[in-house]
């Protein structure tokens, strides 16, 4: 694959000799492989590619489209809809749930069954797998339990029937469980694979290499070249092959955005792909050309805070810092893509949630809470440093935020910058201070965020933990009324944003560069574009375009409504 330098902007408009008033997009219009290809970017290399022990978007993108679930997620609204599983029976009390499988095969021909899935879930919340997402598996009876080593996996309260029928109990009648289902973590896992490696003397950990997988999903990886691409073919073997119109995904690991926008401009990329996101110093000129999309997006960035390490252990320091962001002027000025700004971790409305009313910038308060903790010279405050993962993005938010931080508190910040997945090494062993995050929601209800707060939850990176959440949480998963759980829900954010293990930031959209010819990316809000659906239109459309008259740029297609994430899940819910 080749490489593009980092350009300017005015350079890269050029890079294909296509200025926007004479195609109306963005670089080259023309593809630069077959019709049965898809050249794209995932802006870094997996942690795992193992579906119990992925916990970040790099990994996620690869295993929605390489497995297959008991459902998937509806390309557009995002509902569930059969895969594995044909058809399903819920209990009278909402708890039990009887899946009924299809006839289907893993990659190398070995059948699929119920037991697959057992084998998985069981896996998922075993201590031994040490997976960041086990808390997952809490929702099934028993799972908690197995979780901290005080049952055996096998009394999960899943079971196979039958080769083709799988029953589950859950813990408690959640109102999101189907749609739970569509994330990776309940992905079958190939015990046959593993338990052969292991007779075979090659360490069951290596199951995901090209070499060895086995997957159950639309692509199969044929190519891994570390940190350059990973090459994927069309599985013929996935139950609904005849309806897979690719043939071939070429993944590449490009970190920065602005190389990746070049490579676009180039044809390098059809299109960038859901990990990577555009230079937000470009979004307003990118949004005048034909190619340029954006939506809601159900995700919050925010600020992870070690709260054990001083001198961020003390909460009214961790308050001053919240409290002296101007996240208005932040998103305004520096993220430029139309998000939200907001102190409260959960987005106003999901699933009729009523957000935290916390104030987004309060200077005056700031400087008081840190007086009150002790520091009456912004000097006498001990170094911080806040940690981001390489991006041009991430760097300019850091950069603003430590400049605020500095007029606002007159204290001085250290930036660190790191490869992926030596943050998320860092993130998870708790080496850092102040690390950004962004969190993008697993399914519609709040649960999905105030999740990340819970003592047990693997993704938590702040050392906070209080027994009063966690109950409040568990408590309003045992609700059956809906406004007595949101209100219980709500009352557990309020408490922890009390405490400010984190500091959010916004809520996202997404805007994104699609290539005229690529067709099946619909705009959802959790920005889930399953290759499947994608195909390339050999008609090519856009050749027939009228060109803008000279020196005016094309009007922008109208962008879909800028409705809020949480307002389209209200209306799903109504």
């Amino acid at each position: 694959m080749g490489t593009v330098a980092i350009l300017g902007i005015g350079l890269a408009l050029s890079l294909a000799g296509c200025r926007p008033e004479e195609t109306g997009f963005f670089g080259t219009t023309e593809p630069r492989h077959g019709p049965g290809e898809l050249w794209m970017n995932n802006a870094g290399e997996p942690e795992w590619l193992d579906p119990n022990k992925c916990a970040d978007g790099n990994g996620g993108e690869i295993l929605w489209n390489t497995f297959a679930g008991l459902v998937q997620a509806h390309p557009a609204t995002l509902e569930p809809l059969p895969e594995i599983a044909t058809h399903w029976e819920v209990s009278a009390d909402g708890r039990t749930y009887t899946f009924h499988l299809r006839p289907s095969e893993w990659s190398d021909g070995t059948p699929l069954t119920a037991h697959d899935f057992v084998y998985s879930f069981r896996r998922l919340v075993d201590p031994a797998t040490a997976s960041k997402y086990a808390t997952n598996g809490h929702i099934f009876r028993g799972g908690a339990a197995i979780s901290r080593g005080e049952a055996a996996p096998e009394t999960l309260t899943v079971q196979a029937l039958d080769d083709l029928t799988l029953e589950v109990t859950l813990e408690n009648p959640i109102p999101y469980f189907l749609h739970f289902l569509t994330f990776y973590s309940f992905m079958p896992i190939p015990r046959h694979l593993l338990e052969d490696l292991a007779t075979r003397g090659i360490d069951p950990e290596l199951w995901t290499r090209p070499e060895h997988v086995v997957c159950n999903g639309p692509y199969r990886m044929t190519e891994w070249t570390f940190r350059q691409r990973m090459v994927f073919e069309k599985n013929p073997r996935y139950w609904d092959a005849t309806n897979v119109r690719l043939e071939r995904v070429r993944l590449a690991m490009v970190e920065s955005y602005t190389t990746a926008l070049n490579m676009y401009a180039a044809g390098e990329f059809d299109w960038p792909g859901s990990n990577t996101s555009l230079p937000a110093e470009f979004l307003d000129e990118l949004a005048r050309y034909g190619d340029f999309h954006r939506h809601p997006y159900l995700a919050v960035y925010f600020y992870w805070i070690n709260t054990q390490a001083p001198p961020l252990d003390d909460p009214l320091v961790r308050q001053a810092l919240s409290l002296a962001i101007d996240r208005e002027a932040l998103v305004a000025h520096v993220a430029r893509g139309g998000q939200i700004p907001s102190a409260a971790l959960v987005p106003d409305g999901l699933a009729g949630y009523e957000a935290i009313p916390l104030p987004l910038f309060d200077p005056d308060r700031a400087r008081q809470l840190l007086r009150e903790a002790g520091y009456e010279r912004p000097e006498d405050l001990p170094p911080v440093t806040l940690m981001y993962n390489t991006s041009e993005g991430h760097k300019q938010v850091a950069e603003a935020i430590q400049q605020m931080w500095k007029k606002e508190l007159g204290i001085r910040v250290e930036l660190e910058n790191q490869e992926w997945k030596v943050f998320l090494a860092n993130a998870e062993q708790m080496n850092f201070q102040i690390c950004r995050m962004g969190w993008t929601g697993d399914y519609a209800d709040p649960f999905t965020f105030l999740e990340l707060l819970t003592t047990e939850c693997g993704n938590n990176h702040s050392a906070w933990s209080n027994a009063e959440y966690d109950e409040l949480l568990a408590a309003a998963n045992r609700e059956s009324d809906p406004s007595r759980r949101l209100a219980r829900l709500r009352e557990a954010e309020a408490l922890m944003l009390e405490a400010q293990p984190l500091i959010p930031l916004y809520v996202y959209t997404r805007s994104q560069l699609i290539k005229p010819y690529v067709r099946g990316i619909e705009g959802n809000h959790q920005d889930r574009h399953p290759w499947k659906h994608i195909w390339i239109d050999e008609r090519r459309p856009d050749r027939d375009r009228q060109p803008a008259p000279a020196g005016r740029p094309p009007a922008p297609p109208r962008p879909p409504a800028a409705v809020h994430p949480s307002a389209a899940a209200k209306e799903k819910a109504a």
